[in-house]
């Protein structure tokens, strides 16, 4: 559980990111923000060859802001998925006041 958490450091992206791997039904991690949807995103990723972030952090006067993509398989309901990603999110940053947004972009096996 993370006591004092800095959005900024990939240190907490990578936690994320396997807390949500650990998520019964979730069958991969997509990069947060797709790379159509960001033109500097896909400029710098066409030079310098580094994928995107998995997980998104931003900083918000509330809390702490944390966007994920993933693929589910077809073993259990995507919105029950989606629901437990979101909730061991929040249980890994503890008390921090955090906003989840989970999407579910895959459904397969």
């Amino acid at each position: 559980m993370t006591e004092h958490v800095e959005t900024n450091t990939p240190a907490l992206a990578e936690e994320l990111l396997g807390v949500v791997q650990t998520v019964d039904g979730v069958t991969a991690v997509f990069p947060a923000q797709p790379l159509w949807q960001s033109i500097a995103g896909a400029a710098a990723a066409a030079v310098t060859g580094e994928q995107q972030p998995l997980v998104g952090l931003s900083g918000q006067r509330e809390g702490i802001g944390v966007k994920v993509r993933i693929g589910v398989g077809i073993h259990r309901p995507a919105p029950e998925v989606a629901r437990d990603v979101a909730a061991a999110v929040r249980k890994h940053l503890g008390n921090a006041s955090t906003v989840v947004e989970v999407l579910v972009v895959k459904i397969g096996q």
